[in-house]
């Protein structure tokens, strides 16, 4: 399975994804600060970062791959979706989740079955929950697994 780099040079490749879900990091939160990954209905992952890197996509350019960041009040800590066809979740210290709403039931039963000890350990545990749900490869996928697999694909 490859990560799929967004940068401010190519995103324009990448105008047109049918998102499933996405999270997106704020400076100074855990993880990769500024990270933005994105699960497709097809079960590729994408990765783009607006505050560090080689090649930072531009803020002004999110909203050119991912539509719905206009329906989003972002908040001190968390946001709250303006759209009913997509719905939020935090992953605690600074991430967010969106999703589209067709999806979030099944997704919240996942959580709720998980019955993680803390809280924040859905942060590492939501893309493997979102790719089972759209029946893709990958179901036990982690943040770590795919942060080992961005350090491989770049040597």
């Amino acid at each position: 399975m490859d990560i799929i780099e967004i940068t401010e040079s190519n995103y324009r490749d990448y105008l047109s994804l049918d998102i499933a879900a996405f999270s997106f990091a704020y400076e100074g939160a855990m993880g990769e600060m500024g990270a933005i990954y994105i699960i497709s209905r097809d079960g590729k992952i994408y990765h783009a970062n607006y505050c560090q890197g080689d090649d930072p996509i531009d803020t002004n350019h999110i909203y050119d791959i991912i539509s719905v960041f206009k329906d989003i009040s972002w908040r001190m800590f968390d946001c709250l979706s303006n759209n009913p066809n997509w719905r939020t979740i935090d992953l605690f210290a600074g991430n967010n989740l969106v999703m589209v709403s067709e999806i979030y039931d099944d997704f919240i039963k996942k959580v709720h079955e998980a019955d993680f000890d803390i809280p924040s350990k859905l942060f590492q545990y939501w893309p493997g929950f979102v790719l089972g749900l759209l029946r893709k490869e990958g179901d036990k996928l982690t943040m770590r697994d795919i942060w080992k697999l961005r350090k491989t694909q770049r040597g």
